[in-house]
């Protein structure tokens, strides 16, 4: 399986969808997280966030979807903004759950690229 992890940059997600037609294309979780402070003040965030963070902790997609559901019923009265952007963007972050399990932790952001570039 060809696999390519990036940010939201839509010249790179094009480009990916028409140099790697095949690859499936993972939004980084940690641009992901980032982004969701546009949608929450930061000072009441931290709690949210980290829940929101939890999700990609789980065995499964299947899993990461049920525990959604219960973050969305518990934060959607307060963060109504929020919410909404993590329904209907949350799953471009999810494709790391079609691999193998042991290759969650390094496949489901860019930290291993950026580390690299840095050294």
């Amino acid at each position: 399986m060809r696999y390519v992890v990036s940010d939201q940059h839509e010249g790179l997600r094009r480009a990916v969808g028409e140099g790697l037609t095949e690859a499936a294309w993972q939004r980084c979780y940690v641009h992901f997280l980032r982004n969701a402070f546009d949608y929450v003040p930061r000072k009441n965030a931290e709690a949210c966030l980290m829940e929101l963070r939890w999700l990609y902790d789980r065995r499964d997609v299947n899993e990461a979807r049920a525990d959604l559901r219960m973050w969305l019923e518990k934060w959607s009265g307060k963060y109504s903004r929020l919410c909404a952007w993590v329904e209907e963007n949350i799953e471009a972050t999810w494709t790391f759950y079609r691999l193998p399990r042991e290759h969650h932790k390094h496949m489901k952001s860019t930290n291993m690229l950026e580390r690299l570039n840095q050294e």
